[in-house]
């Protein structure tokens, strides 16, 4: 949120005039930053974008990222046990090594395997996420699949001091404690937060104990620079399930640590200088037992740590939001599992894209080159256009090649079965998307877009003698669909949603379906806020996935969560609010393999606001 506030300033007024007339089917009159990496109206964004904000979080009771993107319309998740559960994140149908997930700039995904463990990041302090769904690599680089970009509260600069503490438990003894401190004192503002997150396990051998800190300084030097510094350090210890078909369980232990330092500089009322700074260190170790002995049967310890920076200067004339950028990354991985213990890689980018208005019309070309030292360079153009057929109602479209570095384990790595294979290239995509967003109908926000993604050079699994594997680029891949989002404007305090999402994956060679692709998913839900002191939300999930032969996933029934809150106290500062939750009310199974969703459970607690 801090990157929206520090650049709103240059904003034009045409744009804050488009967005009022928006406000009638968008919860906050907010900027979003992600697609172009600097702010913009709802109007003059192309991709196909879902905004996500803190009180979404809130009225959901969600612990973690789990549970905050398990029902957004075209996100799929990977979810192989309760909280903090080991998770992974899928977007209309890609791998999970091609999503993109970041949090204040820095990426989370792992070097070694290419995906975000979105299972161990706590949202108490997330003010917004926006996710581009479709391949952003023209801003962001390696993203075939879209972006998940995490924007963390901003100091209250409203008061001196003030925060929020909560308290919850539910079954197993799941418990979930927070408190968050935040003001600003003179030039100086502040946020700090803290959490905590135990359970015994929701299902077999889930057991969880994990704890975060979290700060944000902003500094506002002079009238023109504005510094901002960011820390957030996030361990802890969780069980992975157990297999008793191979007589084994799985342990998980991290330590994820991040920090950033920002200069944001307006050189004149029309050009903006950014510079920023970052560094991430992801710890991991992964233990496998023997079910029935307890005997330790393997332990793999990888360390990612990332150097990296970013510097983007920035003009917004009448017509035109210029932007030009640079971005360098230094990442390192130590593991016994490559040779010497140790692996590298280095990355800088060249970046470029404008938003041209014409009136009712926007047009917004990119352009970025990416250099990678293990797996060559690669070139990124899109381009999107948007038109306002009237101010309800917006037409889109884009067009934009992408790609993802292939994982260095899967370069580099060693393993039982596994050959490494030096020679791999990125995966790369053309992707094309349409379609609409209206609020013509009265009482009724609306939203549909079709997609299509033609992937080459797709990773794949070729056998070796000796019953050895490696990954190859040999696939071609294309997936296409539609998704379609609606919601009611509220009536009696009452909205009614809905959200579908189709996904035809398949070989461009031989034709068939892709396996293990989600087919379609349907999310379903009431929400109720008397904007005072009541609010309720019932959601409902189902994704079907495409299994050839069968396997052990089962998805014959949708999943329904049961949200609601009561402040008991309300005064000019302060509010103490209960809540109550009822997940997967009527005990369905729901999941994609053998590590099967937890079963119905309870949880309650309160919230003191002051």
């Amino acid at each position: 949120m801090w990157l929206i506030i520090l650049c709103s300033r240059s904003v034009p007024a045409q744009q804050e005039k488009e967005h009022n007339t928006l406000e009638m089917y968008y919860d906050e009159n907010d900027l979003v930053v992600t697609p172009t990496r600097y702010p913009k109206s709802i109007s003059r964004i192309a991709e196909n974008v879902t905004i996500i904000t803190a009180e979404d979080i809130k009225a959901v009771n969600a612990h973690t990222l789990i549970d905050v993107l398990n029902t957004v319309t075209g996100v799929q998740v990977v979810i192989r046990g309760g909280p903090v559960s080991v998770s992974s994140v899928i977007i209309q149908g890609s791998a999970e090594r091609h999503v993109l997930v970041m949090i204040d700039g820095v990426s989370l995904n792992l070097h070694s395997e290419g995906f975000a463990d979105i299972g161990a990041i706590p949202v108490q302090n997330i003010e917004r996420i926006e996710i581009v769904k479709g391949p952003a690599s023209s801003v962001w680089g390696s993203s075939l699949g879209g972006v998940i970009n995490i924007i963390t509260k901003s100091p209250d600069d409203t008061r001196k001091f003030g925060g929020t503490a909560s308290a919850s438990i539910g079954g197993r003894n799941t418990g979930d404690y927070r408190a968050e401190i935040s003001g600003k004192a003179n030039s100086l503002g502040y946020y700090l937060s803290g959490s905590g997150l135990v359970s015994d396990g929701l299902v077999a051998h889930n057991s969880v104990h994990s704890g975060s800190v979290y700060t944000k300084l902003q500094l506002a030097a002079t009238e023109k620079a504005d510094l901002a510094f960011t820390l957030s350090y996030n361990s802890g210890t969780r069980g992975m399930g157990e297999t008793p078909a191979s007589n084994s369980t799985f342990d998980h232990d991290f330590a994820y640590f991040f920090s950033t330092l920002s200069l944001d500089y307006l050189l004149t009322n029309d050009l903006s200088l950014d510079l920023s700074l970052r560094v991430a260190t992801l710890d991991n170790k992964f233990l496998k037992d023997q079910l029935s002995t307890g005997i330790r049967l393997s332990e793999t310890n990888t360390s990612d740590t990332d150097f990296g920076g970013s510097a983007k200067l920035t003009w917004t004339q009448k017509l035109h939001q210029l932007l030009v950028g640079i971005d360098f990354d230094f990442g390192r991985l130590k593991s016994f599992e490559f040779t010497n213990g140790r692996q590298h890689i280095d990355k800088w980018a060249l970046f470029a894209n404008d938003t041209i208005t014409l009136g009712k019309f926007s047009i917004t070309p990119g352009l970025r080159y990416d250099y990678t030292s293990t797996s060559g360079d690669f070139l990124s153009p899109s381009l999107g256009a948007t038109y306002v057929a009237t101010e309800s109602t917006i037409l889109r479209a884009y067009v934009a090649r992408g790609f993802t570095s292939p994982p260095l384990t899967f370069t580099s790595g060693e393993g039982f079965s596994f050959m490494p294979n030096p020679n791999l290239k990125m995966e790369t995509v053309w992707s094309y998307a349409a379609g609409f967003e209206t609020a013509a109908l009265r009482y009724l926000w609306l939203k549909t877009m079709f997609f299509q993604h033609d992937m080459n050079d797709v990773l794949s699994n070729e056998p070796l003698p000796g019953g050895l594997f490696t990954y190859v680029n040999k696939g071609k891949q294309r997936r296409r669909g539609v998704e379609t989002e609606v919601k009611t404007m509220p009536v009696y305090n009452t909205s009614l949603l809905a959200g579908y999402s189709f996904v035809d994956a398949r070989d461009r060679v031989t034709g068939e379906e892709i396996n293990a692709a989600p087919k379609y998913t349907f999310d379903m839900g009431v929400q109720y806020d008397d904007k005072k002191s009541f609010r309720g939300t019932l959601k409902g999930h189902y994704i079907r996935w495409h299994f050839e032969p069968p396997d052990t996933g089962r998805f014959n029934a949708m999943t329904w969560d049961l949200n609601l809150a009561k402040k008991v106290f309300i005064d000019d500062s302060k509010t103490v609010e209960l809540f109550f939750s009822s997940h997967n009310i009527f005990n369905s199974a729901q999941y994609s393999s053998h590590f099967r969703n937890p079963g119905r459970w309870f949880e309650g607690g309160v919230r003191f606001d002051f």
